[in-house]
């Protein structure tokens, strides 16, 4: 379980991600098991998290940090093998339909768009296909929840939304990551509040391009 919260800002991508662990018990309570994981992974092209079982999650983000990837098709066939791989494994557990539905990943890798170069953000999610992948635009923004309800991720991805509209509209660039920054580190100690699945300590990472900038566990404390 996590919480992931995305921000593209143009010129940059800005990801935040909880680091807490949990596992379920045999009467299918939740426990913490720690709140030292790194969910956001290096790639030779960015960067790649996820949110949802790690079982799942972790073969792609393996395989994307050891040998990255020449298409975006390459990792969806990953994503679905993986899936298909699961679904076999468990397929008498009375879980594995929500485990596949709320299993998720991002990854971004540098792109050229109208002659410009840019840092595209891309995602899996099966909300909204189990065959393509969703892109977060530029100016937009994305939460991906991972033990809280999708209702409270629309109501924090709003509030995200209006702080990276209003800051870059407002700022110098450099003062408006800042405050998407502090944004960011506040809704995820505001989710820790209400969900055992995510702690109020998180990494980011700015990511331009290839290039990966790394801050390991922040919170809205400092």
């Amino acid at each position: 379980m996590t919480c992931i919260l995305v921000a593209h800002l143009g010129s940059e991508v800005l990801v935040a991600a909880d680091k807490r662990a949990t596992r379920y018990e045999v009467d299918g309570s939740l426990t913490v098991c720690s709140d030292n994981e790194q969910k956001i992974v290096r790639t030779p092209a960015g960067i790649v998290t996820g949110c949802g079982m790690v079982e799942m999650l972790n073969p792609v983000k393996d395989h994307l940090s050891a040998q990255g990837f020449a298409t975006t098709d390459e990792v969806l066939e990953l994503i679905q093998q993986t899936r298909n791989t699961y679904a076999k494994a468990n397929a008498t557990s009375p879980r594995l339909a929500a485990d596949l539905a709320k299993t998720g990943w991002l990854f971004t890798y540098p792109a050229t768009a109208r002659g410009q170069a840019e840092t595209r953000a891309v995602f899996f999610h099966p909300s909204l296909s189990t065959e393509t992948f969703a892109v977060v635009s530029e100016g937009r923004v994305k939460c991906f929840p991972g033990g809280f309800s999708h209702e409270q991720a629309q109501e924090i991805e709003a509030q995200l939304q209006e702080v990276v509209t209003s800051s870059l509209n407002t700022n110098p660039y450099e003062q408006a990551k800042q405050v998407v920054i502090d944004s960011m580190r506040r809704l995820m100690a505001e989710v820790a509040e209400t969900s055992i699945s995510v702690s109020r300590v998180c990494d980011i990472a700015v990511i331009n391009g290839e290039d990966v900038k790394m801050t390991l566990g922040v919170s809205s404390g400092g």
